[in-house]
């Protein structure tokens, strides 16, 4: 065995030449070894073979002589060991009848005639070393295709807003192999609507997009123009030319659905292995696509002014819980409050500063009750909560904490213009009971949506009467609503 250069262990590409000639092997393997390759010699097949058993070439080149055996098949032998690796049979003069029957019977790259010299095996080796990059990147394609088709479900999950941002930037750091970044979302047109005819369209600038997921070096809520770390210029050709801008510092992608930029994604260091600009291109539009329904699905979810459900969409949820205590016998409660003298409020202060407040109000709530619960707009002034696997003791606790929040001495600051507020709350719960929800029947869900919602009003304005802030109302079973 002759190595022609470089470390066993070394990257690179590898040649195994077959030959019988010791001064061709030799200089052949030391000539691909100076042109940067890794190069192998095995003077006879059985030495072939047990280099074959302990790793693989990437090219294999076998002098025809050495295959002259009567009743059987070396080649194939040889080729078992590394049945995808390319070969390339030699001989001096032009390929004769033992090559074209070679070729029948086997895959073969090519034929080298040595009467070439060293720039007809330099030729053959430089084809061969091509054909493999060609080969792993059409391999990295597709593993990386694969990994996208993987995640575009995650992707496409209806979900809120800032949760498939955190997805889209989790997915782009993993393609791009970046471990700092962020991705920002635009505010005045996350849809992407077509202009008004008659009305001006005006072009995607920077301070349009605000930052919704990102590392600790890029907050929330921060417009992409006030981060100082950030390449500007790099960014606004991004976003006004609609242009992947990559490079070993940074790598710049806008979302973009046709003309409309929905989103920018901005990566730290990207890896240069990573840049397969047909799969970003691929996957940024998807990601754009994310934002659309992202934000559709809020439009058609989240109260625009309190960033809180709706009101149709809270009593479905409602409905979804009840239908998940029934199947898990626990308890649910619901918390019914609205703001006191609210159109007072808005007479004497405006309604800009009643939207303040029902903002703050929402805020407040949505931020001192668990992931698990819910939390929706509910008409004008009012707001609905629904307490998961919580009994009238635990809702108690939970009223306790968010009239704190919002009215006691420990209250989170109110927005500009807003005056103290006072509220009026009801509390109404479904228990389990004695006997199993299963014992009695499939129960009628929309009804017990009505009577927990009702009970929970009738008991806000008991306290608004009784001039106090919070009132228990009904404890109701599933007995009550059985099916008789």
């Amino acid at each position: 065995m002759i190595n022609g250069g470089k470390k066993k262990n070394e990257p690179g590409f590898s040649v195994l030449i077959v030959d019988s000639n010791p001064g061709f092997l030799s200089s052949s393997s030391q000539l691909i070894a100076e042109s940067g390759h890794r190069a192998w010699g095995a003077r006879d097949l059985i030495a072939a073979a047990n280099f074959l058993a302990d790793q693989t070439p990437d090219l294999m080149m076998v002098e025809v002589d050495l295959l002259e055996l009567d009743g059987a098949d070396p080649l194939a032998d040889l080729r078992g060991s590394a049945p995808t690796v390319p070969t390339i049979l030699m001989a001096s003069g032009p390929p004769g009848e033992r090559f074209e029957a070679f070729s029948k019977s086997h895959e073969i790259y090519g034929y080298h005639d040595k009467m070439h010299g060293s720039v007809g095996l330099l030729l053959w080796v430089t084809a061969a070393d091509m054909a493999a990059r060609h080969t792993d990147i059409i391999r990295q394609t597709r593993r990386s295709m694969k990994e996208i088709l993987k995640m575009l479900p995650e992707l496409h999950k209806l979900e809120p807003m800032d949760e498939v941002l955190e997805a889209i930037l989790v997915q782009f750091e993993a393609l791009m192999g970046s471990k700092g970044g962020f991705v920002a979302a635009r505010t005045s047109d996350p849809v992407g609507k077509p202009p008004i005819e008659g009305f001006a369209h005006f072009p995607n600038v920077i301070d349009d997009y605000v930052v919704s997921a990102g590392s600790d070096e890029y907050p929330r809520g921060v417009s992409i123009d006030q981060l100082g770390s950030v390449p500007k210029r790099l960014v606004r050709r991004a976003v006004e030319e609609s242009v992947h801008i990559i490079d070993d510092k940074h790598g710049v992608l806008p979302l973009a659905l046709g003309e409309h930029v929905l989103g920018l994604a901005y990566l730290e260091q990207p890896s240069a292995a990573h840049h397969d600009i047909d799969l970003l291109n691929f996957f940024a539009t998807q990601a754009a696509a994310a934002i659309r329904n992202a934000a559709l699905y809020e439009l058609a979810t989240v109260d625009a002014t309190t960033r809180l459900y709706r009101k149709s969409f809270t009593l479905e949820r409602l409905r979804e819980t009840i239908k998940l205590g029934w199947r898990k016998s626990f308890p649910i409660t619901t918390l019914l409050l609205d703001i006191n003298d609210f159109k007072a409020l808005n007479e004497e202060h405006g309604h800009v500063t009643g939207d303040r407040a029902l903002r703050y109000v929402g805020t407040v709530l949505k931020e001192n009750i668990r992931d698990s619960d819910i939390v929706g707009r509910f008409g004008g002034d009012g707001f609905l909560v629904v307490l998961i696997d919580s009994n009238d003791e635990g809702g108690k606790i939970v009223a306790d904490r968010l009239y704190k929040a919002l009215v006691g001495d420990a209250a989170r600051p109110r927005p500009r213009g807003v005056p103290p507020l006072t509220l009026s709350m009801g509390m109404a719960t479904l228990i389990p009971g004695k006997e199993s929800p299963f014992t009695l029947g499939f129960p009628n869900f929309e009804r017990l949506v009505e009577s927990l919602v009702s009970e929970a009003d009738r008991a806000m304005h008991a306290a608004r009467s009784d001039a106090n802030w919070y009132t228990v109302g009904a404890r109701l079973t599933w007995s009550d609503f059985a099916q008789t």
